[in-house]
């Protein structure tokens, strides 16, 4: 009951958000902010995959490092960023020449702590690793999914085999790159069986971080979970069993690490300025949130002038919901100062359920977590995929359909 009436809850607080398609706001960005850029290129498109991406082009890539290099110059920031991290999409569609580049006009403004990327391993070989490591990145994110041929192949994905993963994730630690992998349970067509004999395979592999992720339910992904949500957090409770007789410990309700470094940027993102530079990407600053527009809309910003995007005015209960919901996601289940009363309340009433004891999460409790971080996710009303919390969607659509004119017109 506990768990349902609260999925609900998160799910109207942050539903209720509301963008405008306008000019983005100009800001500052705070101390120890993180830097987020999309790279929205894909081979192909998996259909479990709900994120933001457009098929690979010769053209579309070059128009959009011409426009990304214009959009990080116009943006504000200086000082030091404590991360940089590269996301998608698939980030190694692009070369390490143009990597380099792009973080050299980055490190041109403001210095970084840290840096990661996120890689496909079916197009990652050692050389693309050495110039990684070259041009500065201490953190590489492999994204595996499945270790399982047939559930990748359903999925639109090329495969990569178990030797190749090892030899890929032992020639990055070599180089002295922190190595996390992403896999997943529910994929369609995965079984439950096959979903812990991939994480009894990849742990021998060790990498220094596991992140399990479930399938995620957002608006327009048509794809269905080989089983059900119940399944899925109990998968991730047999996988945590097998990771920590292994030596791993685990530091959020999805990811499982050799010792406390932890490679996670979207659990920064719940409490922290980021700055995001491509199509599609989410910024957080002073009292704005804002999502920048699809690529053809993007690339139109910086040919014309313009800065538009999607912009909402921060909301003080959906601030403090998302400091809640980190709170849980680092396995933690206390009242803090910062909590408005309602909050707290609901932090005693947790505890009273069972729910937590001395300031962690039962067995219980970690289902209860689960099925939150999950809704958090799933609730967050991305504006492209979401065009019910646009009070003005139509006019983005003209701005869309002015492109689409043009290009005729040129052709």
């Amino acid at each position: 009951m506990i768990t349902e009436k609260s999925t609900k809850y998160m799910s109207r607080a942050f539903k209720s958000t509301k963008y405008a398609f306008s000019e983005i706001p100009e800001g500052n960005f705070r101390k120890d902010y993180g830097i987020y850029i999309h790279v929205p290129f894909c081979f192909s498109k998996c259909s479990f995959c709900p994120f933001y991406k457009t098929l690979f082009s010769e053209e579309n890539k070059k128009r959009y490092l011409e426009a990304l290099s214009c959009e990080i110059g116009l943006k504000n920031f200086s000082g030091k960023a404590d991360w940089l991290y590269i996301g998608g999409g698939t980030p190694n569609t692009l070369s390490i020449e143009e990597i380099s580049y792009i973080t050299g006009k980055i490190k041109d403004k403001a210095s970084i702590k840290s840096m990661g990327i996120e890689l496909l391993p079916a197009i990652l070989d050692k050389n693309y690793l050495d110039g990684l490591k070259d041009t500065g990145f201490t953190k590489i994110s492999i994204g595996i999914e499945s270790l399982t041929d047939n559930v990748i192949d359903s999925s639109g994905r090329k495969t990569t085999g178990f030797k190749d993963i090892c030899d890929l994730i032992s020639y990055s630690m070599d180089l002295g790159l922190w190595v996390n992998t992403d896999m997943m349970t529910g994929l369609p067509g995965q079984g439950y069986d096959s979903f812990i004999s991939d994480i009894d395979l990849l742990k021998k592999a060790r990498p220094q971080q596991i992140t399990i992720y479930p399938f995620m339910r957002l608006n327009r992904l048509n794809a269905k979970p080989g089983y059900d949500e119940k399944r899925q957090f109990e998968s991730i409770e047999e996988a945590n069993d097998l990771l920590v007789s292994e030596g791993y410990k685990r530091v959020g309700i999805w990811t499982f690490a050799f010792g406390d470094d932890v490679y996670d940027s979207s659990r920064d993102e719940l409490v922290r300025d980021y700055m995001g530079l491509g199509p599609a990407a989410f910024s957080t600053y002073g009292d704005w949130k804002v999502v920048n527009p699809a690529l053809e809309a993007y690339l139109k910003n910086f040919s014309s002038g313009l800065r538009k995007g999607f912009i909402a005015k921060k909301d003080s209960s959906t601030d403090n919901w998302r400091m809640f919901s980190r709170m849980l996601y680092d396995m933690e289940c206390r009242s803090r100062k910062s909590f408005p009363a309602y909050i707290k309340i609901f932090v005693m009433i947790l505890k009273m359920a069972g729910y937590a004891g001395k300031g962690t999460l039962t067995y219980k409790g970690k289902m209860f977590v689960h099925a939150i971080t999950k809704t958090v996710v799933e609730s967050l009303p991305y504006p492209l995929q979401n065009p019910q919390n646009v009070t003005n969607y139509e006019e983005y659509q003209d701005y869309f359909k002015d492109i689409k004119k043009k290009t005729v017109i040129q052709s």
